[in-house]
């Protein structure tokens, strides 16, 4: 049994332009030329991931999961891509909404929780 050919560059961003449109990302454009290896391990990585066919979460939920984690590492691009790919899958406005919401509000109990120690010591204060 032979692996599986690995896509050239020229597929892999034509792949990428097909599904995203015009919310792609520029990074993969310039990627394409700078590290075609990149590129490609990258979207291999996706095909692991988010892509991966054989995945027990549906598809939009995969997405939608996309978009809280894009957001929580302030990665708009990102998100904005896996948003446009969620409502291609169904999402609704209000499900990708609700994944901004989702992720807002495990940034700011992220805040609390780096805040641990102080409020520690604050409590001792009083």
């Amino acid at each position: 049994m032979s692996a599986p050919t690995a896509p050239t560059p020229d597929q892999v961003l034509q792949m990428m332009q097909g599904k995203m449109g015009d919310t792609l990302p520029e990074w993969p454009g310039r990627l394409k030329e700078l590290a075609p290896d990149l590129l490609v391990s990258t979207a291999q990585l996706s095909q692991g991931s988010v892509q991966r066919p054989d995945s027990t979460i549906p598809l939009k939920y995969r997405h939608l999961m996309a978009v809280a984690a894009a957001l929580g590492r302030r990665q708009a691009g990102c998100a904005r891509s896996q948003a446009h790919l969620a409502m291609q899958e169904g999402a609704t406005a209000e499900e990708v909404l609700d994944a901004v919401r989702i992720a807002r509000h495990l940034m700011a109990a992220g805040i609390l929780d780096a805040a641990a120690p102080i409020l520690k010591d604050l409590a001792g204060t009083k």
